[in-house]
């Protein structure tokens, strides 16, 4: 019994770990995108939707795609990021008001 509990407190330490860790990838790629280190911000987020797919994540994919002028790339993670979440808006007052 001990050793389940101690293998399940490692098990949630590894997981909170890798939780900051993706998080503090996902911060990385938004400073990148700000210092329009574009294409060094796209393949951070690529590589972490690939393991999480996420619609914020890939519609700022597909806005990075946009934003240089890549529109069938853009066009494929606005899509991608539909097909994931139907209901996903990045402009913050819609989202508040679609969950009240």
């Amino acid at each position: 019994m001990k050793t389940l509990g101690s293998a399940i407190l490692v098990l949630a330490l590894v997981l909170t770990f890798s939780s900051v860790c993706m998080a503090q990838d996902l911060s990385k790629a938004y400073s990148l995108y700000y210092q329009g280190k574009m294409k060094e911000a796209i393949k951070i987020m690529e590589d972490y939707v690939a393991e999480h797919p996420d619609a914020r994540v890939l519609y700022f994919i597909g806005y990075s795609y946009y934003e240089m002028k890549n529109w069938k790339m853009a066009r494929k993670y606005f899509e991608e990021a539909y097909l994931i979440d139907p209901n996903f808006t990045p402009i913050p007052e819609r989202r508040s008001a679609e969950t009240k």
